[in-house]
């Protein structure tokens, strides 16, 4: 892979910007629970934009799921769906359909 400084703190940006809102979430008590609602996966959408963003998302989620009363079940399986779901909406080219 051929990662250039803008690309790493693209991701950097992107990857502190989940956090923060994955903390916003949980201290409106909406990031845990059966029904989890995180306002860092609107993120999710940046891809579509900044494919590099990816990754930034992925290591954003990952830091946040260490936080997790969920575990390693949260930690994986969490992870790997915002992987999944920014990889898919970086294949979208209009960003209007990537929401």
């Amino acid at each position: 892979m051929n990662f250039s400084t803008k690309k790493l703190v693209v991701s950097a940006v992107v990857a502190a910007l989940y956090v923060l809102l994955g903390l916003l979430s949980s201290a409106l008590g909406l990031a845990w629970g059966p029904v989890q609602i995180r306002l860092s996966e609107a993120l999710c959408v940046l891809p579509c934009i900044l494919p590099g963003s990816a990754l930034g998302l992925t290591i954003g989620c990952v830091i946040f799921n260490l936080l997790s009363p969920y575990g390693p079940v949260d930690l994986i399986c969490g992870s790997l769906a915002t992987l999944l779901a920014a990889l898919a909406t970086a294949k979208i080219k209009k960003p209007a359909l990537a929401w």
